[in-house]
């Protein structure tokens, strides 16, 4: 099977781990994007055969609407995947190049489609949309709206790129009551507040650790303050990765209780699936991309009292937290990891080119 992928995302060095691990399962794959080389050497039309670049992370395509039909007639693939906003000028040429020359085509996209946005903008994301043979997303919510546009077409959720998993860490820094630890910026978004409305209904002895500064702050410290809480409270400042490493040996559960807002929505959580790598256990809402990243390896909170009565079991039984992250780590190992995704992804493209060969409906889907 030959695949040419565009993609936004082509100089994050994850990205080519996945298209290597695809490779490696016996797909043919030519990789381009739209812009200039980093280095400075200029633009050119390149398809790059990723099993024969020494260095694919500098390589870069700039992609008119004459070159992509010149790829992708030169290139004759099965199909072309597109991890591109669909409404972006390029998706929009991709797509139309790809119909004139009677080539499939499926689209990966990672932030929602309902967001505001011009009539053309939304103009060229219908077009780009409605006959692609296969969408997908990076979550159930902005993959249930790619197929709202196009109905007909093959649909999956399906991660960007692999994650790297280390090697188990060790809990020394666990002592024997519930460690919560919360990390990210403080804004209403991110939900610390009902974190903190959880934790006041929860008795026993738990401590929280806070990684993140931001606009909130003060106001999460006075609600504290109020509840007297404020024994109970460490604040870690700024997130770095350092900072981060450390906080996974010392906590028993990462909670994120984010919320999707008109104008905000959790589309993708590296903090998450860094803390499930490492055997944290996740407690999250039903935001954005949360509930597909934990599954069953965690647990996914409806609202604060729901929040309240996991926190409150896990203090009565740390160990029964603890066991659930072990679960977490398996999660990420089977579904995150570049070889999984890549299977993934390659069981997609399958599954997409056989729905056409088997006759996709004429117009949407095709």
């Amino acid at each position: 099977m030959r695949i040419l992928v565009l993609s936004k995302y082509i100089r994050v060095p994850a990205m080519w781990e996945k298209y290597r691990a695809i490779a490696a399962l016996g797909a043919d794959l030519v990789v381009a994007t739209d812009g200039a080389d980093p280095e400075g050497r200029g633009q050119r039309v390149s398809g790059l055969a990723i099993t024969e670049t020494t260095d694919p992370e500098r390589t870069a395509v700039s992609l008119t609407a004459k070159a992509l039909r010149q790829l992708i007639t030169t290139e004759r693939p099965d199909l072309v995947h597109l991890e591109l906003d669909p409404e972006s000028r390029l998706a929009a040429s991709a797509a139309a190049a790809a119909r004139a020359a009677g080539i499939p085509y499926v689209l990966f996209a990672r932030q929602p489609v309902d967001r505001e946005m011009g009539w053309l903008s939304r103009r060229r994301q219908t077009a780009t949309l409605e006959y692609a043979a296969g969408v997908a997303g990076e979550s159930t919510v902005t993959m249930g709206q790619l197929r709202s546009v196009a109905p007909r077409a093959i649909a999956a959720v399906i991660p960007l790129a692999g994650v790297p998993v280390p090697p188990p860490l060790a809990s020394e820094g666990r002592g024997p009551d519930l460690t919560v630890g919360f990390v990210g910026r403080l804004v209403p978004e991110r939900g610390a507040l009902d974190l903190i409305a959880a934790l006041g209904r929860t008795f026993g002895r738990w401590r929280l650790i806070v990684v993140g500064t931001g606009p909130e702050q003060e106001l999460l410290e006075r609600e504290i303050q109020q509840r007297g809480l404020a024994s109970r409270v460490e604040w870690r400042g700024g997130i770095r990765r350092d900072t981060t490493e450390a906080l996974w040996r010392e906590i028993d559960c990462l909670v994120a209780p984010s919320r999707d807002t008109a104008h905000w929505v959790e589309y993708h959580s590296p903090t998450v699936l860094d803390a499930m790598g490492h055997g944290v256990t996740p407690l999250v809402t039903r935001a954005g991309c949360l509930p597909d990243l934990v599954g069953e390896a965690g647990v996914i909170a409806d609202d604060t009292e729901a929040m309240a009565a996991t926190i409150q079991g896990w203090v009565a039984d740390p160990a029964s937290c603890r066991a659930l992250g072990a679960r977490a780590r398996d999660r990420v190992l089977t579904r995150f990891v570049p070889s999984a995704v890549a299977a993934a992804t390659l069981d997609f493209w399958r599954a997409t080119v056989a729905f056409v060969a088997a006759g996709a409906p004429e117009g949407k889907g095709v």
